[in-house]
């Protein structure tokens, strides 16, 4: 059954932390450790791997993080469904879908994304058991710039039943420009992993990878990774990347469709790195913002709102 949420039946929720600004702490304390960089000093390209698509310029990044500022009206829980035939079909704004496997940390990440706790988390997973949909950069009256879609999670832990109607929502909704797999960076591609990526190749749905906990990658406890990353930490994480790549994007003689955009970002939704960021989340919202066909063109030296024309449907083989 769909229900409808109003703002003022959503429970209060505490702010991640007071998003003044899109920019990096004016005075960042560098770690004293020289042979490692503060987690505000690693570039885009040492957490992500571009090589389909161009890296977000810092411009780019302060223009994301700026469209997700929390307000009044962004973000906003606009409805809950538990099948498919009850999502709306009205709506006209550019959806995009988060999933993953139930214990990925998904909704944590996700509320990282929007600036605020607003969606549920537990240190039990599987407890999404709804789609649930969220509108950001909503003004008074108008509508939004973009919804994130919740997905309840696969394999343990999950309902069985959930992998056919995810599978229904993804093909059918016309509003999806993007459906965005979450993948744990510390374990890498899974069984139910590779079996979503082929299903997503078969139906050739429109799909990117993002390796969340990358934290666990860069060092072996949360106290080391405060205190900056090491070259060969790095290194390591790209080493990783560069190797998942075939994976994502398998040869063509091979695969049964189209694999992944070309490009994988990480973050982690339980790393500060000051300024209400997160690692690496200002690239997510980068990339949700190119899936839904925005960008961040400047207009008098200032980034400006720019929708690009996008395609209206997912098309099915």
């Amino acid at each position: 059954m769909l229900r409808s949420i109003s703002r003022a039946s959503v429970p209060s929720r505490r702010l991640y932390s007071t998003l003044q600004s899109p920019t990096p702490p004016t005075s960042p304390v560098h770690p004293p450790n020289p042979n490692k960089r503060g987690l505000q000093d690693l570039t885009i390209s040492d957490l992500c791997y571009y090589w389909d698509t161009k890296p977000p310029t810092s411009e780019q990044l302060a223009f994301a993080d700026k469209l997700f500022i929390p307000s009044r009206h962004s973000p906003l829980k606009l409805w809950s469904a538990s099948k498919f035939r009850t999502t709306p079909i009205s709506s006209i704004e550019p959806e995009v879908a988060f999933l993953g496997r139930s214990n990925v940390g998904k909704s944590s990440l996700l509320n990282a994304i929007m600036g605020q706790e607003i969606c549920w988390t537990s240190s039990k997973p599987g407890r999404t058991r709804e789609m649930n949909a969220f509108g950001i950069g909503g003004t008074k009256g108008g509508e939004h710039k973009v919804v994130l879609l919740d997905m309840p999670g696969y394999g343990k832990a999950s309902r069985a039943e959930w992998g056919m109607e995810i599978m229904k929502y993804l093909q059918g909704r016309k509003q999806l420009r993007r459906a965005f797999i979450l993948i744990d960076s510390e374990h890498g591609i899974k069984k139910n992993d590779a079996e979503i990526l082929q299903l997503f190749r078969h139906y050739a749905i429109p799909h990117q990878i993002i390796l969340s906990k990358v934290d666990k990658v860069l060092a072996k406890t949360k106290k080391q990774v405060k205190s900056g990353a090491s070259t060969v930490s790095v290194q390591r994480l790209q080493k990783m990347l560069q190797d998942l790549r075939e994976k994502v994007q398998p040869d063509v003689r091979i695969a049964e469709g189209p694999g992944a955009l070309g490009e994988l970002v990480t973050c982690s939704a339980d790393i500060s790195i000051g300024g209400g960021q997160f690692l690496g989340v200002n690239a997510v919202r980068w990339a949700i913002l190119s899936a839904a066909g925005i960008d961040g063109s400047l207009q008098g030296g200032q980034p400006a709102l720019k929708q690009s024309p996008v395609a209206l449907s997912t098309e099915t083989p």
